[in-house]
């Protein structure tokens, strides 16, 4: 069944059934293997994803699945995902209303858009909200729209850390990500081809009306906001991940997402494909390749790329130990707890295990940390 080394067995047939890779189960599975098929989509983020799959079983196929407590946990847990979801959802209407009002265009990044284009939207584990802002009619050099967009945050809520990209805007407990620029490279030329995409992006507002979208989910009712166009999810999905395998780790949600992005129809391949090659994304692609069609199922005629075997399974390994967004790695656990020099240290001792497959991220992430560094000291945006 599994030539990957991935060690789900049930977990793994669950995801492919919810993609529609797979239609049944090979055979009824134990009750401890449902118990350890929970336990792994808690580490991963995807227990709305599991209940979704169970949901398209046939009742003999959970036949071991009797256990009420089991059943319970579950159910309650799809509840209370679907409710953040209908919270985040409202909660991006109004954000998105309050920067209309103060003369501002905004685009979702990741989270509620992507969960447009799941089959069961309400049932993907939502996170933080993430929004890209600019000022309506206004094309900006990325340093002027930081200046601004941050006035406009501290105006609002007072001072907050201000990195490269985004800047922190609390509202009623929550935490929102305002977005001067969705992502980016290390490597500083990179790092230029990339922000000129994001800034193409932004001109041509190359952006899909949610209202307009083929949403799987009816109740799903994410409208009145913007997300960004297929190719661009494309390749900013993929630099998320990117990013969270070097900075914290990655777990399987995110992988799952990206396997929905690239099911979207009218995406130009060949434009995404030259900016990935552009930015030095390329060979993670065929690594992620790799994933999607060994983990999930995926056909190789949806694939973006070839894959890369190699570095595909040193992308699966890191998932399979690190889970979401890294809370489960034993092996940066304690360097978190020991300031920010000892993480630093720490982190760029992990990322040398990449370094043969990604060497320009690997050697350039250490100047980057230290430029991040002393640049936000000196504007005050540290704190």
């Amino acid at each position: 069944m599994d030539n990957t080394g991935f060690s789900g067995g049930l977990f793994l047939e669950l995801l492919q059934v919810a993609l529609a890779t797979r239609d049944k189960l090979t055979r009824v599975p134990t009750s401890e293997e449902w118990e350890a098929a929970r336990a792994l989509s808690e580490k991963h983020a995807l227990q709305g994803v599991l209940f979704y799959a169970i949901c398209r079983l046939r009742t003999e196929e959970c036949v071991n699945m009797s256990e009420v407590d089991l059943q319970m946990r579950m159910l309650s847990k799809d509840i209370k995902i679907k409710k953040k979801n209908a919270a985040a959802i409202a909660d991006i209407l109004n954000l998105t209303r309050i920067l209309d009002a103060e003369g501002y265009d905004s685009c979702v990044l990741k989270g509620q858009g992507l969960g447009m284009i799941y089959p069961q939207g309400m049932q993907r584990m939502s996170g933080d909200i993430d929004i890209w802002v600019a000022r309506k009619g206004k094309i900006a050099p990325l340093a002027e729209r930081r200046r601004d967009i941050v006035s406009l945050c501290r105006r609002v809520v007072g001072n907050r850390p201000v990195c490269y990209h985004h800047t922190h805007l609390p509202v009623q407990g929550k935490d929102i990500e305002v977005h001067f620029t969705p992502s980016w490279m290390c490597a500083p030329w990179h790092n230029a081809k990339l922000q000129r995409f994001f800034e193409e992006e932004w001109e041509h507002r190359r952006f899909i009306d949610g209202s307009g979208l083929p949403v799987h989910d009816k109740a799903y009712a994410a409208k009145g906001f913007f997300v960004p166009s297929a190719e661009m999810d494309a390749v900013y999905v993929l630099l998320h991940i990117y990013r969270h395998l070097f900075d914290e780790g990655v777990g399987l949600r995110q992988i799952v997402d990206y396997y929905f992005v690239l099911q979207q129809g009218g995406m130009d391949r060949k434009r995404v494909l030259a900016v990935l090659r552009a930015v030095g994304l390329y060979p993670f692609a065929c690594a992620m390749m790799w994933v999607l069609r060994e983990v999930l199922g995926m056909p190789d005629e949806s694939l973006l790329c070839p894959v890369d075997e190699r570095r595909g399974r040193l992308l699966l390994d890191e998932v399979m130990i690190a889970g979401n967004f890294g809370k489960y790695d034993i092996r940066t656990a304690q360097a978190d707890k020991k300031g920010v020099y000892y993480r630093f240290w720490g982190k760029t001792r992990r990322n040398l295990r990449f370094i043969a497959q990604y060497p320009s991220e690997v050697l350039c992430s250490p100047v980057w940390k230290a430029w991040q560094w002393t640049w936000r000291r000196m504007k005050g945006w540290d704190k």
